[in-house]
């Protein structure tokens, strides 16, 4: 099945590894809610979980059935210590596989295609819609309908959808500390200057940073090769 480069970073300095296709892989970012403490542990618990289960994820109905499941172990855990109350993540990712490449997410983590120069986003933001920007700059909310864990009532419903291109395939996968505080056009432009795809990560972060980096900043960038 070939191989997976992947840059990624949540500190200030980019990592890169190769990652092995012999067997289903996902690749995600998660974004704690909930105070930092409770918010760490559940972001924790989610991507440890998807780590341990992707060798044995097929398709769409596995990674749904993994993504509830978390779920229902964030707000068990969360019931069992009152001081984690409505502790939750965001979550968004890609499964790699045999069978096709699948995008997922909860909450307002993003994952997008990179085609040549241009980002896509595969998947759909658990938030309210609002205003067009008056100047320019992305509109931004902390508000999410939904999450892993989390205080809502309603039940968590994920989205899971086909990647409808062919490999060899890039994506980024970032939080919304990334895509709340620098635009679109933005990441594209930065991406397409940099030198090698640790370069780009870094300078992606760097200007969420420039931007006031008023939230978890974690960005992931990969390849198939």
């Amino acid at each position: 099945m070939g191989a997976l480069t992947v840059a990624s970073a949540n500190m200030t300095v980019p990592v890169r590894c190769t990652v092995s296709l012999a067997e289903p892989v996902i690749l995600a970012v998660a974004d704690g809610l909930g105070g930092h403490a409770a918010g760490e542990i559940a972001s924790e618990h989610a991507v440890h979980r998807m780590a341990e289960m992707s060798p044995r994820l097929v398709g769409p109905d596995d990674v749904d059935v993994l993504l509830k499941n978390i779920d229902e172990e964030i707000k068990e855990h969360a019931t069992q210590h009152a001081e984690f109350s409505g502790m939750g993540t965001t979550v968004a990712g890609i499964l790699l596989n045999a069978d096709g490449n699948f995008w997922f997410n909860v909450g307002d983590s993003r994952t997008y295609r990179l085609e040549g120069n241009r980002l896509r986003q595969l998947s759909q933001d658990d938030s309210p819609p609002l205003p067009p920007s008056e100047d320019g700059k992305p509109v931004t909310t902390n508000f999410i309908t939904q999450s892993l864990g989390g205080s809502g009532a309603t039940a968590m419903s994920p989205h899971v959808g086909r990647d409808p291109e062919p490999d060899p395939g890039a994506w980024l996968m970032c939080s919304d500390g990334l895509s709340d505080l620098v635009s679109l056009e933005d990441m594209e432009r930065i991406i397409a200057e940099a030198a090698d795809d640790e370069a780009a990560v870094y300078a992606l972060w760097r200007a969420a940073m420039d931007a006031t980096g008023r939230d978890n900043i974690s960005i992931l960038l990969a390849r198939r090769n």
